[in-house]
Order: structure tokens, then sequence, then C-alpha cells
């Protein structure tokens, strides 16, 4: 039988489809435009979104109707004003709840974060209500997303979320494919003659991300997989001194390593880990039941599970998670409660309960019919006795995300001890800092300062072409992150930003800085005037604010300059190549870096760096030449005060031989049109 879905905005099919799957789990959900037998449809949703209001419509022996006016277009709230009718709908049509409500995202307990960081003082009852009012979020989820949303605010609040950034390194290798995954992993039989290579191949990434985050702080290293343990004693050795010796660890709150799979664990990896101030690692079962393990392909035991843990306890690892999975094939409430009763037997530091969420690339899925006598259970009691038995162990829980067909419906919590919470955890899911993501497979999410935008790039997922393209996966980091900074640094430019401009330059916010801001609004006016695209201005504009930046290095002659002898003015006239030094690896394009360089070289061709004349002088040169001209004499001086426009222009033309005939005459539209004394910081707008 199959849903059939009928909606006249297409952009909101995919919020439609997902809340009906999250009602009708086992029902196939299509629309219109897909081919299906009628004789198989069960029930008809009609979706109609005006500009004005709302209608859901479902066909069947009783006709549902819930319908909304509303007046605010913004598609985030007519997305929210749609589930909640589509809710209300598909709770008469079924006659039932769902514990999360219309929410189908992945990060609830963000919303609760959220408000309560808003500044408007409110209190947990006043989030609750907005989340219940909003998504029709149950009692007993709101309670535990409040406990966690507080917990999460505790654990993250000397995190430097603008100036810090966490470190993930993906190890693909497994004993083997357990039936439920679709993570990026290769079975370690077939694939360990690439082991080697592969860490290699880690090593130049690791190189690009040290160098690149050099002024950052590393807050947190994980390394995950896949398998981290099924690389060898002397790998891990190899790997994890890497690590060290070219990241600065002495802000960094945590080192996790996944040991995983117990069957890869040994003595001998286990004191690599300590070796190198390993801090939390993670052993995870899934179950403590042996029939089941066998059915989802892991080729351990129990009885293996318990010896590793206590290998690790001896060994003095007192940071130790295990992972558990809840739904998983023929398993029922008896059975999880058996695994909770082992697991207390064993106390670990922390425990994450998994719903058990099967993707499209998992075998379970790709391969139904192989698997259709196998169950899968999952229900709000089976989520209470996880949690119950965490509480028993002293845990709270303190992260929680959720996925696509998750079974039950329900999410996946991480419980810990006091003092012992994964700091990671919390990082990757609240997105609210940098994750520089090494490895096949991985995913590199930067955050942007205003901490409202995030942008990614991925390495490639097949371990072969990875190491083959090692430097092609570099290049693409490379790219991104300039592409990142350019716009940041953009953005900074056209809000005369200081703030912002100093962090990227890692310089104090001097007199250098301010001239370097007025150069370039008064550039963009020019290149305006001069009729050149939006592009080269905007590289204009970049040009302009970093032109001097050179004389950082000579401040102790630039604050004192009537004193200038001949000795000084040498090393002053450096500024413009030290300058172009500064930022020549720094991702900048030729215009931007030509521009910096040649910015003191004079039309007549009796400038520096290296006389210059006319249009060898490259264009970017010749407008950055009358900007700083300009700006410089009508600003105070530590041996003159500012010169009034008129005086400042009348030197000028006495010295027009010094300037581009064209620039100049477009320099004096831009003066003449415009209060530059009051607007000078508006020029570019």
């Amino acid at each position: 039988m199959a849903i059939l879905l009928n909606l006249n905005r297409p952009d909101f099919e995919y919020d439609v489809w997902t809340l009906v799957r999250a009602f009708y789990n086992d029902t196939e959900v299509v629309t219109k435009s897909e081919k299906v037998d009628e004789n198989l449809i069960e029930f008809t949703i009609d979706v109609k979104i005006t500009n004005s209001k709302i209608t859901v419509s479902i066909s069947g022996e009783k006709k549902i109707s819930c319908s909304e006016k509303y007046s605010d277009s913004e598609r985030k709230e007519v997305k929210n004003i749609l589930k909640r009718n589509l809710y209300n709908a598909l709770r008469q049509k079924s006659d039932k709840e769902l514990p999360w409500g219309t929410l189908t995202g992945i990060r609830p307990v963000k919303l609760a974060v959220g408000l309560l960081e808003s500044g408007n003082d409110y209190t947990d009852e006043d989030v609750k209500k907005i989340l219940k009012d909003s998504y029709f979020i149950s009692d007993e989820k709101l309670d535990l997303s409040m406990e966690i949303a507080r917990n999460e605010i505790d654990l993250l609040k000397d995190i430097d979320y603008k100036d810090g950034y966490s470190l993930y390194v993906g190890i693909p290798f497994c004993p083997s494919t357990c039936l439920y995954c679709s993570f990026t992993s290769y079975p370690i039989s077939k694939y360990k003659d690439m082991t080697d290579s592969y860490v290699a191949a880690l090593e130049k990434e690791i190189d690009y991300a040290a160098n690149e985050f050099k002024f950052k702080t590393l807050n947190s290293v994980y390394i995950g997989g896949g398998t981290p343990t099924t690389l060898s004693a002397e790998q891990m050795d190899r790997l994890l001194s890497k690590i060290e010796s070219s990241f600065d660890l002495t802000n960094s709150k945590e080192f996790t390593v996944e040991a995983g799979r117990p069957d890869s664990i040994t003595r001998e990896k286990l004191e690599v880990l300590k070796k190198h101030k390993v801090s939390r690692i993670s052993i995870n079962p899934q179950t403590m039941k042996d029939e089941t393990l066998k059915i989802i392909g892991r080729h351990h035991t129990t009885k293996q599970i318990k010896e590793a843990f206590a290998l690790a306890r001896e060994l003095g690892f007192d940071n130790i998670n295990m992972d558990f999975i809840v739904g998983l094939p023929n398993e029922d409430v008896t059975d999880v409660r058996y695994t909770m009763e082992e697991v207390k037997k064993l106390n670990p530091d922390s425990i994450t309960i998994h719903s058990l969420a099967i993707k499209r690339a998992a075998r379970l899925n790709m391969f139904k019919d192989d698997y259709k006598e196998l169950t899968s259970t999952n229900s709000q009691e089976i989520m209470k006795l996880t949690e119950n038995a965490a509480r028993d162990m002293g845990m709270v829980p303190y992260y929680l995300y959720r996925q696509k067909n998750m079974t039950g419906n329900m999410e996946n919590v991480g419980y810990s001890v006091p003092g012992k919470m994964g700091v990671y955890n919390i990082l990757i899911m609240e997105e609210k800092q940098t994750i520089v993501a090494l490895g096949a497979g991985s995913m590199t999410k930067y955050v942007y300062p205003d901490g409202e935008r995030i942008e990614r790039v991925e390495n490639v997922k097949n371990v072969e072409q990875y190491i083959e393209r090692i430097d092609e996966m570099i290049d693409r980091k490379r790219t991104f992150f300039e592409a990142v900074k350019k716009n940041i640094f953009s953005e900074a430019i056209e809000k005369n930003d200081l703030q912002t401009i100093n962090d990227m330059l890692d310089i104090q916010i001097s007199e250098a800085v301010e001239h370097g801001i007025y150069v370039s609004n008064m550039a963009c006016a020019i290149g305006k005037k001069m009729g050149l695209s939006k592009d080269l201005i905007n590289e204009l504009a970049i040009a302009g604010v970093l032109h001097d930046i050179g004389k950082m290095k000579l401040s102790t002659y630039i604050e004192n300059e009537q004193s200038f002898v001949v000795e000084q003015l040498r090393y002053v006239r450096m500024h413009s190549k030290l300058s172009y030094d500064i930022l020549k690896d720094g991702g900048y394009s030729d215009f931007i870096l030509e521009s910096i360089l040649y910015h003191h070289e004079n039309y007549d061709g009796s400038g520096y760096p290296e006389n210059l004349e006319g249009e060898d002088i490259p264009l970017g040169a010749r407008i950055l030449r009358v900007c700083d001209v300009f700006i410089a004499l009508t600003s105070d001086r530590p041996y003159r005060k500012a010169l009034d426009i008129d005086t400042a222009v009348q030197l000028m033309i006495e010295e027009v031989k010094n300037f581009d005939m064209e620039v100049f005459l477009a320099f004096m539209k831009v003066v003449h049109e415009v209060d530059v004394n009051k607007d000078i910081k508006k020029l570019a707008e």
C-alpha cells in the first residue's frame, strides 16, 4: 500500500514527506509525479499553500481537513505552520502522537539552547512552552531536552567558538561491515596492505591542517571511523606521534580514540593510546547478546567485550564510553534490559544509546528480501529503560541527536557521569565550532564567526582515491578556506568591522589598519567611477585594507617619521614588499598581490620598489597610489595635523605626474561629489 501526496508547492515536498513517514514508517509515500498503481493508494494527502492560508486535507471514509491563515511569508514560518496543520491532520487520521511532534530535524536540543542563550531571560518553563506550542513536543521529551541543554551550556561555557576549532581524523577500516552500517568503512582483511599508504596520506593532510590553523586554539581531537584500532600498534603510534608534533594540544580539553570493536583491541594498542595521553576511548558492544552480534555481522563475543573493557581499566583508562543500539534485529525489551544489566556490572564512565536508523546504503536496506524475517522494535518504554540504567550508574544525559528512519521515531542520547562528558560530541552536534576533518569520507564544517552560517567541504570516500588524490584533497581545503576568508574579509570591509579585520590579520588595531579601511573605501568608489567589474572592485577593497600591513614590522620607524634618516627611509620603503611577502602564501589573487606590491610606484617611473612606469604599473596599484596619498594627506600624522581636502587636492595636482590621469580624474569626481570628511567610511556604498 502507499500514501499519495498532492502538493501545489513542490518546494515543501520533502518537509511533508518526512513528517508523513514519521507517522507511517512502514508505508510507501509517493507523489503524483511517480508512477504508482491507483489500486495501491491507501489514502491521499492534499496540501494547498496560498499567500495567506494553508490547508491540509486527507481523503478516506472520514475526510480530515486542517487549515490556518497566516501573514508571515518567511519560508521558515510557513513551513512550521504547514507542519503543525499536517501533524494535526495525521494525528486524527492515525490516532497517535509522535514523541517529538513536528520535529524531523536531527538537532532538537539546539532549539532549546538557542532560546536559553537568546538574551531574553527565558526560564526553562518559558522555553518548554514555546517549543510545545510551536512543535507539539511531548512533555517527556521536553524535560529531556531541557536537562541536556543546561548540561551542554555548562560544559561548553569555556569553549572559544570563534578562535577555537576541533580536529576529526577518520580511519575507514573495520574488522567487518555491520548489517546496519552506512558509514565509510572497508574490511581490514582486504585493505590491510593499504593502511601504511593511508597513514602517509593522512600525515600530508595533517601538515596542511596544522599550518592552516596554527593561529587557532585546538579544543578537542577525535579519531573515529570505521574502527581506528584496526590500525596496527605501530601505525597508531606513528599517527598519534604526528598529531602530537604537528598541533598544539595544550588547550585541548579532550583527546578521544574510538577503540570500537573489541576484536580489534590489544594490549599493545591500548598501551600506545596511553603513551600518547589519549584521555577518552570508546569500546562499542552495541548489544550484550551473542546471537544478535552474529546476525548483525560483528565477529566478536560478549566475553571479548568484557575482556577488552577490563584490560583498558587495568591500563589506567578512566574515561571509557560504550555505544549501544536499541531496535537491533529480533531484540525486544527483555534483551535490552539484559544488556543494560550487563553494562552496569562493567560500570563505564559514559554510554551512548542509539536508536537503530537504517540508511539507504546499509545492507539491511539494500537487500531487504534477504532479511524480511528480521523484526525491529523500539519504543518509549525501551528508551526509558536505558535512561534509568544510565541514571542508576550515576550518569546524566548530556547530548542528543536524531536521524532519518529511526526505529520508533526516537533519538540517540549520550549519558555520562559528571566530568566525563564528550566535548567533541556536543560540538559536532550543535554545530557551534569549526570541525576540521581529515581522512577518506570526512567532512569539514566551517562555522562563520557569527555562528549563523556553516559551509562544508568533503574528502572522497573511496580509500584508494583518497590516497591517490591526497594533494587534490588538500587543494580542496585550501581553496575552500581561501574563499571563506575572502568572504569574511569582504563583509568586514563593507561593514567597516575593524575588530574582524584585526582578528584576521592577527595584528593589533592600529592607524595602519584604519588607514587601510579608508584607502579601501576610496579605491572602491574610484573603481566604480571607472566602470570596473564588481569582482575587480571587491579585490580592490581587499588590497586597500591590506596594502600597508608590512608596516607592522616597521613600527619603530613609522612612529617617529620626522626623525627619518637615510637608513631608516630605506627600511620604510621595504614595507610594500613586506606586505606582499606576508600575503603571498595566503591564497590572494595576483591582482591583489601586485596592487599591494607596487602601490608606491609613480606613473613617471620615480616610485619604488622597481621604478615601474606608466601602464607597466598594474591598474590596482595605480588606483591605490592615488588613494594612499590622499588619505595620508588628510589624516593626522605625528609631525603634522591633517590637511583640509582642498589643500590636499592642490598638493596632488602639483604632483600629478605621479598619477595615472584616468585614475586621477575619477578620483576628482569622487572628491567633488562626496563629503569626504563626513562620508569617507561610506565611499564604497
